[in-house]
């Protein structure tokens, strides 16, 4: 089964946006300094041995999820970016920060491919949103696998996240995730396509690498050609 989220014309501007954006990252990093620093303080008062460990590791895991947020900032300066090098720490964040204690394998592969640092940005949200979706429904807080593959086609970028999580009978409603991750792929010009099977759910993501503006006759060729169909 599949389900697509076709581009939509969007009006803002989108250094607004950033500019947005980049204020809320901001407080929130500095509010997860303040809980951080707090849980230290508490952590180095206490006498007591098992509390003092608590309180430690709890710090220490806000401080992984600190980190992880702050990789998906917006970029702070113009220019080319590897995308495969800015997935590559992503990843990593992600993996240290959540993953790798809910027993989640996470696996990428990619081709390497320059984009601006905004678009390597929403590349980032995107495949951020789908794994955590795929943690939260597809393995329900068990364990599994995460495959990601991220490649070159002419003048396309073909990212793809799959799991092997619990599968679906049927087509879910969308949710504010899958909306997002829909909003984001049309700001990149692209769009995604998602497949659920019994063994689990894959969701490709399809976007030109220079021109943000496709026709939507482009979106079914995109679709068929990869294979992500009912």
């Amino acid at each position: 089964m599949s389900t697509s989220f076709a581009p939509y014309p969007i009006e803002r501007d989108p250094t607004d946006e950033l500019l947005m954006v980049e204020e809320i990252s901001h407080r929130v990093v500095n509010e997860y300094a303040f809980a951080v620093a707090s849980l230290r303080l508490e952590a180095r008062r206490t006498l007591d041995k098992s509390a003092r460990w608590a309180l430690s590791k709890t710090a220490d895991r806000l401080h992984m999820l600190a980190r992880a947020h702050q990789v998906l900032q917006p970029p702070s300066a113009a220019g080319e970016v590897s995308l495969a090098d800015y997935l590559e720490t992503l990843c990593a964040a992600l993996s240290t920060a959540t993953l790798s204690q809910r027993r989640v394998r996470l696996t990428i592969l990619q081709d390497e491919i320059l984009l601006p640092g905004e678009r390597c940005w929403r590349v980032g949200l995107i495949v951020s949103e789908l794994i955590t979706n795929a943690v939260r429904h597809g393995f329900k807080g068990g364990a599994g696998q995460i495959l990601i593959e991220v490649a070159q086609r002419g003048g396309e970028v073909v990212c793809r996240v799959a799991d092997d999580g619990e599968g679906v009978d049927a087509v879910p409603p969308p949710g504010r995730g899958r909306r997002l991750v829909a909003r984001l792929a049309a700001d990149l010009g692209g769009a995604v396509t998602w497949c659920f099977r019994a063994d689990g759910s894959t969701a490709v993501l399809i976007f030109p690498i220079n021109n943000p503006k496709i026709a939507a006759g482009d979106l079914r060729q995109w679709e068929s050609h990869d294979g992500c169909v009912a």
